[in-house]
This record gives C-alpha cells, sequence and structure tokens, in this order.
C-alpha cells in the first residue's frame, strides 16, 4: 500500500534513508500545492530510475529553498569539495530535503569528462512557434536517424522541448558535437521553415532550434524524471513515440505516475550502444570544412 508521500508503507529502505526535513509541509509549488514531503514522496518513487541515469556523473543540482516563486541556486559542489555525486537513494534525498527540485547531468562520466556515451539532440521552440513545431521537426529527424538506423529514446525537457537521446560507444565531445552538428543542419536543410540553427533567439523567428550544442563536455541536460521549477509541476519524462501528441507542459506529477504504473520505465536502452563514428564515416556526416563551436 502506498503511504501518503508515494512510498510503500512496508518499504524499510525508504525509509531508512528518509533524511531529516526542514519545514515538511512548506508549500514548494503553490498552484498544484505540493509540499517538499510530496516531492521527497516522488522522488523516492522513480529513484530506481533516475539513479542508474545519475550514477558516475558529476551533477548540478538546481535549488529552491523557499519553493518556485523564491530564489533559485545553483550548486555543482558539496560543501567538502569536489562533484556532486548522486548515487544512491539517502543521497538523492538529502538534496531534495536540502530544496533541489532539478538534477542535471553531462553526457560524460566524472573519471571521463570528455568521452561521451550518449549524444543528444534538444528540440526548443522559439515563442510563437510551439509544440505543434516540435511533434513536426521530431518527425523529420526520426525519418533521418530510420534512414542512418540509428535507435533513439525520447523524453521531454519538462518545459517546452524534446530530447532525443542515443546511447553511444564512448567518443570524444568534440567528434558527438560535430556529427549531431551535422544532422541538425541536414534537418534545416529540409525544414528551414521549422527549423534553425540561429544561437540568437531574436534570429531564430518562429521555429525550432535544434541546440546540438548540449554535446559540449560543459554542457548539462535535466535528467529523465527530473522535475523542473514550472508552475504546475512538470517532469521531464520518457515517452513514447505515440505519447508525442501530449505536449512537454502537461506531464504532471499524476501523469507520469499513471504513465509509469502502465508502461514501466521507458528510458532504457535496449541492445547495443550506437558506433556514432562508424555511422558518420559510412555516410559521410563529418562536415570537417565547417568549423564547430568551441566548448572550452
Amino acid at each position: 500500500m502506498r503511504g501518503i508521500y508515494g512510498m510503500q508503507e512496508s518499504d524499510s529502505g525508504v525509509k531508512a534513508a528518509w533524511p531529516k526535513v526542514s519545514h515538511p509541509y512548506r508549500i514548494l509549488y503553490p498552484k498544484p500545492g505540493l509540499t517538499r514531503m510530496d516531492v521527497l514522496g516522488y522522488y523516492a518513487e522513480v529513484a530506481p530510475y533516475l539513479l542508474r541515469l545519475a550514477k558516475g556523473r558529476a551533477i548540478t543540482v538546481k535549488r529552491w529553498p523557499h519553493g518556485v516563486d523564491g530564489t533559485m541556486f545553483y550548486q555543482k559542489h558539496p560543501p567538502e569539495g569536489g562533484p556532486i555525486l548522486v548515487e544512491d537513494l539517502p543521497s538523492l534525498l538529502t538534496w531534495v530535503a536540502q530544496g533541489a527540485l532539478e538534477f542535471h547531468a553531462p553526457l560524460g562520466h566524472v573519471d571521463q569528462p570528455l568521452q561521451h556515451d550518449w549524444a543528444i539532440l534538444d528540440l526548443d521552440p522559439n515563442p510563437p512557434a510551439g509544440w505543434e513545431s516540435v511533434m513536426a521537426v521530431a518527425r523529420v529527424f526520426r525519418s533521418l536517424l530510420d534512414l542512418l538506423e540509428i535507435p533513439f529514446l525520447l523524453k521531454t525537457s519538462g518545459q517546452r522541448g524534446l530530447h532525443f537521446y542515443i546511447a553511444i560507444e564512448p567518443l570524444d565531445h568534440r567528434e558527438v558535437m560535430a556529427i549531431m552538428g551535422r544532422l541538425s543542419e541536414m534537418i534545416c536543410q529540409t525544414v528551414p521553415e521549422l527549423a534553425t540553427l540561429e544561437r540568437l533567439k531574436r534570429d531564430r523567428g518562429n521555429r525550432v532550434y535544434l541546440d546540438y550544442l548540449q554535446n559540449g563536455y560543459q554542457r548539462t541536460t535535466v535528467l529523465a524524471y527530473s522535475l523542473r521549477a514550472t508552475p504546475n509541476a512538470t517532469i521531464s519524462t520518457p515517452i513514447r513515440w505515440e505519447d508525442l501528441a501530449t505536449p512537454a507542459d502537461g506531464w504532471t506529477m499524476e501523469r507520469v505516475r499513471a504513465h509509469l504504473g502502465r508502461h514501466g520505465n521507458l528510458f532504457e536502452w535496449q541492445g547495443p550502444r550506437v558506433d556514432l563514428e562508424g555511422v558518420a564515416r559510412r555516410h559521410g556526416l563529418r562536415a570537417q570544412e565547417r568549423r564547430m563551436p568551441s566548448d572550452r
């Protein structure tokens, strides 16, 4: 039986991991009325999935100790120094108890940060472009990936956008960014009225920005199942292709719990990792003459 905060009442492991919580009933999300204990309960539920993605990576936490209407703090290092590692339930819940609502991770591991084992493409609509535009661009990118025989996972950003994730054999971040940049160029050449690589928002127009620069080693991306500091407490949610009709801002805590109950964890890679360098070589995707932006 589920407890009031989403925990299994018989789960002694969760109870043992529960940190000391100051102001447990402080409302962190005023619109849905979610308290700190509600947020802790949610993270206890999704911990088995989120922790797999966080393991071995230097996490950036975004903290709102007084709720989403209060001041936000970025934090990349614990008080004792070094990177923030969130590798077990106690460490996850301790950060949440301290006001962390969002968890962001790089694409490389802490021991080899320049070698990425994920490649991503972030579809970010520039208003007034909306979710319809995101879906249209996503269909084009899926067609390209299908043509190249590249599988992918899909998740919402938890705000306005959509993330394609590709599990790859470890590869230098510069190579990953160059290849994803070339794929992004191909999309823009196919649907220039829908997609753009313009970095300045004022130059993007009513189009979807293809942010392949998120593959840089200094960048982080919100983890799957992380809450976002939005009015409705939306979540960066792994989805099936057939779920694409639901916009990113429609994935609330209630919907995500129901979706997990029906479909289980959808952010689990099946099969071998993609040899992205080999794919690029076979299909001539190395744009060597094009200068890629430096992330250093």
